[in-house]
């Protein structure tokens, strides 16, 4: 099963012609290590993603566990941008986020979102993965999203009405909320409640809680330096690839 199933499967309309960047694996629970080793890789992919036209890169987890309970891939998430704090100093997080306040992750100057799809999302679902064993994160650049703004726009409500029809509902205010920090897990039941992944304790995260102590992560409360972007809606995050 690859992410591929994923694609085909969707009933979002921009998911099939999506130019992808080249895919990667982390093929262990060591996932802070398998990160740095793909430093380069990431760099390179949001370094040309606008340039290239690509729409996004997928980052396989082959551990099952690391995916299997919604808390598992809250723990994930927490530990994947712990580990790009590390490598990259445009990545920051957060200490008090507030849906209302403004926060993205940018490498190489191109912020993007972060779309997951995992064995605990049911089939009722947006985030259901087809019985994969394997947990799979979507870097989606946001020039990405200025280039199919009119078309998103466009077909936005009836990409949620498709969803809803077969029984995968999202919840769009979250999707709509300001800071991307509250969209990065989506929630099962109930589907509105914001998965705090950033508050994961230290002590369910030793690989990434000594990544952070040796190489550093920044870390911001609300009135912390934001990084410059262009302004793009996180909620084509949610619609584009659903």
């Amino acid at each position: 099963m690859s992410f591929d199933r994923i694609v085909q499967t969707t009933l979002c309309p921009f998911a099939k012609p999506s130019q992808m960047g080249p895919p990667l694996t982390v093929t262990s629970a060591d996932v802070e290590t398998e990160l740095r080793g793909h430093r380069t890789a990431l760099a390179d992919f949001f370094r040309t993603a606008r340039t290239e036209e690509r729409d996004g890169m997928v980052l396989t987890f082959e551990d099952p566990a690391l995916g299997a309970t919604l808390e598992s891939l809250t723990r994930l998430t927490r530990r994947f941008f712990e580990a790009l704090c590390a490598m990259y100093p445009s990545v920051y997080i957060q200490e008090s986020p507030h849906p209302d306040e403004t926060w993205y992750a940018m490498i190489e100057g191109e912020r993007f979102f972060v779309v997951s799809f995992a064995p605990c999302y049911p089939e009722h679902s947006p985030r259901y993965n087809h019985g994969s064993p394997h947990t799979y994160f979507l870097l989606q650049p946001a020039s990405t999203f200025e280039r199919h703004a009119t078309a998103i726009d466009k077909r936005r409500e009836r990409i949620h009405r498709a969803f809803t029809a077969v029984g995968r509902p999202y919840d769009a205010r979250l999707a709509n909320v300001e800071n991307d920090m509250f969209k990065s897990v989506m929630p099962i039941d109930p589907p509105d409640q914001a998965i705090a992944w950033w508050d994961a304790e230290p002590d369910d995260l030793p690989e990434a809680d000594a990544v952070r102590r040796t190489h550093g992560c920044p870390r911001a409360d609300g009135a912390g330096q934001v990084p410059e972007a262009g302004a793009v809606s996180g909620a084509a995050a949610f619609e584009k690839a659903g």
